[in-house]
């Protein structure tokens, strides 16, 4: 799931942002949390507004939100400066996560410094470029943020894929032990799901290790990486949502990823586009109706009626194209079987030469001398994929995609198998419309009902990773671990990245724990506050554990197949090679509120991280106060920890949302 913006996004929404923002005048800058929106007027344009949100996203926005009653010291001082200036340029800093905004004239200009990256920051630099006024103040080891001090650019990392040779790729990867997506992300200064989509471009495995990459692996890299390069060059094209066409019993198609265009590591699941970028982020990061102006409280129906069918439209779409694909599968079945002697000649030729020690590049100039013999078995391969075990073959005029590692039997299996999964997909989807349809209806009568004068009621918007268990890194990583057997599965197989980091408990009865990895590493710190949160959410904590241990493993070592042989319970992941273990870990948890213009979120994590998000929280420990009396007594404590005008804020929290945060069994506070 993406939640932020990457550098590559930020580069193609420029030219967005420059075309409403550059020559306009900011009228008023407002605060929700940490998401700013400036309201700026472009003289012949019209009034527009731009969002920023330090840490996630920069793009325009159409929601009104209501303006606070009261903003917040660091939204006062930026009024005080920045009001009825003219916004002289939009920049990216290099291919960084970066944004400044020049403001001012020629004699004298402010910029301000919107940091996209990690837990994020903005900061106002005055005329010499010395830090006037910052969002967060915070001394690293390569910078510094304090007052007064000269604004430094965090130091620069890989190389700028724009710049980037075509045939220099070779020495990019040279000497990385890691596997191609995580070499790509530290060395080329993109995100993972930028280096994915590479990988997908050229048909090559992402997890694939850098030093096992051949020359013909590594031409398909070339070529994945060149055509992506070219989107770029191209600009933003068909912005798009990508939607998940297998959600949840009972719940509506999430979002995935918001993207300035369509990417092949996508191309089976259902998309909605919009007209411009900013539109496409907008509509993903969304807004709770308790934000909105008045006017749009009143069309929220309108609103709501809108995305319902949008969905079933997207539904239904995603049912045309599952039975497709199953119609595509049975075809290539049944072609299997029709041509299944000379397939498993090809299959075991290859499996044999593979076996025998041949290299790839051997086996490809030996293909291509038997094609131009006019050997019946050559001349069918089109191309064979090594990084992703696949051998393409055209059969009657149709590519067909074996797998290497199968036999002829298996291959044509395989396909039947896959066309019924598809097929019993189309059953489930179908549901999901009349389910969807159902909730339109009832928008449908209320929305024909006598406009009445209702007092909205605040409901909160749930995060997409509020479903997982979760906290924010004190180095600024996302960290989701899961809450039971099926959200094991689905973190495991649907949220894991090739470049981020799996965790596990060094016992049986714990989550799978996630580590979300954009595009740098993180650090040790990171990694002990996820080995702490998976051991604090395992059994340790209903045993009454005081520490316990976990170890971390890459993605390319946790596989969803058993050995031959084998059985492999539902949930449950194999993992292969070198597990690094973080020992000692304290089963300690700490709780706390983030506070927000309405309300009160509840959080919990390691202490280390949770103090870089709010100064209001408690220590919990394993215990035998029960789990409901533990929640009452920890929102007691909160609300004499909270400003006396954010007391109700804290009341009102629902009791199952500050369960959630818990981990299963009694607690106590720790005094």
């Amino acid at each position: 799931m993406k939640d932020s913006m990457s550098n590559v996004d930020i580069r193609l929404i420029l030219p967005e942002l420059r075309e409403s923002a550059e020559g306009a005048f900011i009228k008023n800058v407002y605060q929700y949390g940490d998401i700013f929106v400036l309201k700026i007027y472009q003289p012949g344009g019209g009034t527009s507004q731009l969002l920023i949100h330090p840490g996630h996203r920069i793009h325009l926005t159409e929601f009104a939100r209501k303006a606070p009653r009261t903003p917040p010291h660091f939204c006062a001082v930026l009024r005080k400066y920045l009001r009825e200036k003219r916004i002289i340029s939009v920049k990216q800093h290099e291919l960084d996560r970066i944004v400044t905004i020049e403001i001012g004239d020629e004699e004298s200009s402010y910029k301000l410094v919107a940091e996209l990256f990690g837990n994020g920051n903005m900061l106002l630099l005055d005329p010499k470029d010395t830090i006037f006024v910052a969002m967060r103040y915070k001394k690293m080891r390569d910078r510094d943020i304090v007052p007064k001090a000269l604004y430094e650019f965090p130091p620069a990392r890989g190389t700028d894929v724009l710049a980037l040779e075509p045939d220099s790729l070779q020495e990019i990867i040279a000497d990385s032990n890691a596997n191609i997506v995580r070499t790509l992300a530290s060395r080329l200064n993109l995100d993972s799901l930028s280096c994915e989509e590479i990988c997908a471009l050229g048909k090559v495995s992402s997890k694939v290790m850098s030093p096992e990459i051949d020359s013909q692996t590594l031409s398909d890299l070339q070529m994945g990486l060149a055509d992506f390069v070219e989107k770029l060059k191209t600009g933003v094209n068909e912005p798009n949502i990508v939607l998940d066409d297998d959600p949840a019993e009972d719940e509506e198609p999430e979002f995935i990823a918001f993207l300035p265009f369509r990417f092949e590591l996508y191309k089976e699941l259902p998309a909605e586009t919009f007209d411009t970028f900013s539109q496409a982020i907008d509509e993903f990061s969304g807004v709770s109706e308790s934000e909105l102006e008045d006017e749009q409280e009143q069309d929220a129906l309108s609103r709501e009626q809108k995305r319902l069918q949008r969905i079933i439209d997207k539904q239904n779409e995603g049912i045309e194209r599952l039975m497709a694909k199953a119609k595509v599968l049975r075809i290539n079945g049944e072609l299997i079987y029709s041509h299944f002697t000379i397939i498993q000649e090809v299959l075991e030729t290859v499996t044999k030469a593979r076996s025998g020690g041949v290299q790839w590049d051997e086996i490809i100039a030996k293909i291509d001398e038997g094609r131009q013999q006019g050997i019946p078995s050559a001349q069918l391969i089109q191309r064979i994929i090594p990084s992703q075990g696949q051998i393409i073959v055209k059969l009657n005029g149709t590519d067909v995609t074996l797998d290497i590692r199968r036999s002829a039997q298996d291959n044509a299996s395989l396909a039947y198998d896959q066309a019924k999964k598809s097929e019993s997909k189309v059953e489930g989807a179908k549901k999901q419309i009349g389910k969807t349809q159902e909730k339109l209806d009832k928008v449908d009568v209320k929305a024909a009902e006598p406009e009445v004068k209702r007092v909205p009621v605040k409901t909160r918007k749930k995060r997409w990773y509020e479903k997982f268990r979760w906290f924010i890194s004190s180095e600024g990583f996302m960290v989701l671990g899961g809450r039971d057997v099926k959200s094991n599965e689905s973190l495991a197989k649907r949220q894991m990245g090739a470049n981020d980091v799996f965790l596990h408990a060094a016992l049986h009865g714990a989550p799978y724990t996630i580590i979300k990895v954009p595009d740098e590493p993180p650090g040790q710190q990171t990694l002990e506050e996820a080995a702490q949160f998976a051991v604090t959410f395992s059994r340790a904590w209903q045993d009454g554990l005081s520490s316990g241990d976990a170890y971390w493993v890459n993605p390319e070592q946790v596989s969803f197949s058993p050995p031959s042989g084998e059985y492999l319970p539902t949930g449950a992941v194999m993992l292969y090679g070198t597990k690094n273990y973080i020992r000692r870990m304290p089963v300690e948890l700490a709780v706390g509120i983030i506070l927000e213009e309405e309300h009160a979120i509840p959080i919990s994590g390691p202490l280390s991280a949770v103090t870089t998000q709010t100064e209001f929280y408690v220590s919990v420990k394993p215990g035998d106060v029960k789990k409901g009396q533990l929640v009452k007594e920890i929102i007691i404590r909160l609300k004499g920890l909270v400003p006396d005008d954010k007391v109700t804020l804290v009341s009102q929290i629902p009791q199952e949302d500050m369960m959630r945060v818990l981990p299963a069994g009694g607690g106590k506070i720790d005094s």
